[in-house]
């Protein structure tokens, strides 16, 4: 993997099911399923002189055209410690003070994944890779948290979970502030997990916000590499205001 290109796709093609997606998250790698002919095309124009050089590994693949799946396992990997999110003040007084927020977790892992889909460009959550992470939850591999307001849904998130690392894979809100609850939940509702750090993928100026610095792909992977099963998350209704408790990290800014 240390040859492995760090901002092109490692590997194309393959077969998107739950045993080959599990693999290749213990593996330090994701899928980007492309939604439409156009985004095939894309891929095609994007990617090909990395396939071409032998940079990027073609898969065997039932898919009429290996460039419709994606792996990719960037170089260096954005994670936040785990314990290392990052905890405004601003939303920790609104936490404590004014949101009468009760989150839960799993409670309703397709619909925080429905939710988390809808209008999003593009649409990388497509109907199979849905269907894929649907069966890695009912296996307990992937989770939900849940964010309530008067029993109305306003926010989720969605993770993986193999040993010391879990994947923060995608999240929503309906309502200010709360994709970054229910974030800032998931953490917590890890304590006493084995949790080492939180993986988000992908670099960007909103990861960062969250906290998150990047880790060389190597170290990265020697985590995954010490293995673990399932990750367990702490069940139950819990009201927002407990994690208004929580250690600020004095940024002073509006949350994500």
């Amino acid at each position: 993997m240390d040859s492995a290109p760090a901002d092109a796709p490692v590997a194309i093609g393959g077969r998107l099911d739950p045993a080959t997606v599990l693999g290749g998250y213990r593996h330090g790698l994701f899928p980007m399923h492309a939604a439409t002919p156009a985004h095939i095309e894309v891929n095609h124009a994007l990617y090909e002189e990395s396939v071409d050089s032998g940079a990027t590994v073609v898969l065997d693949s039932p898919l009429p055209d290996p460039y419709e799946l994606v792996w990719w396992s960037p170089d260096p990997r954005p994670v936040i410690p785990y314990g290392g999110m990052t905890k405004p003040r601003s939303l920790m007084r609104l936490l404590r003070n004014r949101l009468a927020w009760t989150t839960t977790a799993n409670r309703d892992f397709a619909r925080v994944l429905a939710e988390c889909r809808r209008d999003r460009t593009p649409e990388w959550l497509t109907t199979e890779l849905c269907a894929c992470m649907v069966a890695l939850h009912e296996q307990g591999w992937a989770h939900s948290v849940e964010v309530w307001e008067d029993g109305e849904l306003v926010g989720g998130a969605i993770g993986i979970g193999t040993g010391e690392v879990f994947v923060l894979d995608t999240c929503f809100h309906r309502r200010d502030n709360a994709s970054k609850v229910a974030l800032l939940d998931m953490e917590h509702r890890l304590a006493g997990a084995g949790v080492t750090m939180l993986d988000v993928e992908w670099d960007s100026e909103r990861s960062r916000r969250l906290g998150a610095r990047p880790l060389p792909r190597r170290t990265f992977l020697a985590a995954l590499a010490r293995g673990g099963g399932r990750v367990r998350l702490a069940y139950g209704a819990q009201s927002v205001r407990r994690l208004g408790f929580l250690r600020t990290s004095g940024v002073t800014g509006a949350a994500p």
